[in-house]
């Protein structure tokens, strides 16, 4: 009875181990991460595309097997932070000039407030001088140089008030394109963050 006991609990041992026992030469599931050593190398699993190579978001990477949507995006994002610093440098040049424009645009802004209405009091004294001119038609033609003299006089001042009021819209514009240029680089950086993010949910081990 004892000796069948054994047999049978020797024959359970056998038939659990050859249930749970992983054959040494079974292939490796590959995916994300999974160890590789011929660089370049590529298969497809499930549809899936993998290379074999070195993380772009891993420092010191060793060579493990890739989606190869993972490299694209990790190649996408290594090279949209390179390219961050550059856009950097046009921002801060950019602002700094629209800077130096601003400044000359307000000085320019002052004198127009200080002109303006100079020019329009004058525009308003010889006008009065043309009505009366005007109005003497026994001397129009003897009045007639004079007429013209106030005439142009008048179409200077109105040219120059209708310039000095398109100084206070140039500053305007330059604030804009300030903040625009300010807008563009916080969206790069943005969406270098936002593709990063991506780059590593797609690269996620096992993936």
């Amino acid at each position: 009875m004892f000796r069948k006991v054994l047999l049978v609990a020797g024959a359970a041992a056998l038939v659990a181990a050859s249930l749970t026992a992983v054959p040494a030469n079974a292939a490796t599931k590959i995916s994300n991460g999974v160890a590789c050593s011929k660089a370049g190398a590529t298969t497809k699993v499930s549809g899936s595309s993998y290379k074999c190579a070195k993380n772009p978001l891993v420092k010191n990477s060793k060579l493990t097997w890739l989606s190869l949507d993972c490299l694209k995006t990790a190649t996408t994002y290594t090279a949209a932070l390179a390219n961050l610093p550059k856009i950097k440098a046009a921002t801060e040049a950019t602002i700094a000039n629209l800077d130096e424009d601003i400044v000359t645009q307000k000085i320019e802004v002052e004198k127009a407030n200080k002109l303006i209405p100079e020019y329009q009091a004058k525009i308003a004294t010889i006008n009065i001088a043309l009505t009366a001119l005007k109005a003497d038609t026994a001397n129009l033609i003897k009045n007639k140089l004079t007429i013209d003299k106030y005439s142009s006089a008048v179409r200077s001042y109105e040219a120059a008030i209708k310039a000095y009021g398109t100084v206070g819209k140039q500053s305007d514009r330059s604030e804009k394109a300030k903040a625009q240029a300010q807008a563009q680089y916080d969206n790069s950086k943005v969406d270098v963050e936002s593709t990063l993010g991506m780059a590593k949910l797609i690269c996620t081990k096992g993936f």
